[in-house]
């Protein structure tokens, strides 16, 4: 029962979409207590790609990103990234810090946007936990700031090209009125996956 993402039904889709939304609205609790702004997240649709058409769905294999990296483990193994294009992560910064000129490298706004991304991915890594009973453990959180092609292919070395599919969650931050859009990805292991689906599956 290898890798069944790329044959969703619309129920599982539903389930992980629900799952999804669950921990944006816990998520924004907690980023809305940490920066002291009004803030909204919305994930509007849920795509499934083959690895290597990430890229191309996302911007471009060039396109320069703010990515958010952490490790999945425990009863599931893989990676979530979430992905800001260059613009967006200077809206996010500049909108909560209030600077002028924002230097998205500095070790301030590095710091921010990893702990964006990091109450974004530990809210949706508990709710997705807490939906289906699984322990799933997150690791700190790494920054890059790079092409989301040399990103991808990263992650895939460290997986050792297990993952031949990835969820696609487009990702709405809207900051005082500010919006800006990004990407969440999920990137699981074949088994994993399966871990997953049977639990939706025993559920729906």
């Amino acid at each position: 029962m290898k890798d069944k993402i790329s044959n969703l039904t619309e129920l599982q889709i539903s389930a992980l979409r629900e799952v999804v939304n669950i921990g944006v609205g816990n998520a924004v609790t907690s980023l809305s207590k940490m920066i002291s702004k009004e803030i909204k997240i919305e994930v509007p649709g849920l795509k499934v790609e083959l690895i290597e058409k990430v890229p191309n769905v996302a911007g471009g294999a060039d396109t320069i990103v703010s990515g958010v990296i952490m490790h999945v483990a425990g009863d599931v193994e893989g990676y979530i990234m979430m992905m800001l294009p260059q613009e967006a992560t200077e809206t996010i910064c500049k909108t909560i810090t209030t600077e002028v000129d924002v230097d998205i490298m500095s070790p301030l706004n590095q710091s921010l946007i990893e702990e964006v991304g990091n109450i974004l991915a530990g809210s949706y890594v508990s709710s997705l936990s807490n939906f289906l009973g699984l322990n799933i453990k997150l690791s700190p959180p790494m920054q890059t700031f790079d092409m989301l092609g040399a990103i991808i292919d990263h992650i895939l070395i460290e997986m050792s090209e297990k993952a031949e599919h990835a969820l696609l969650f487009d990702t709405l931050f809207m900051i005082e009125g500010n919006r800006m859009n990004g990407i969440f990805l999920t990137l699981f292991d074949p088994d994993s996956m399966d871990i997953i689906l049977e639990r939706i599956d025993k559920m729906i």
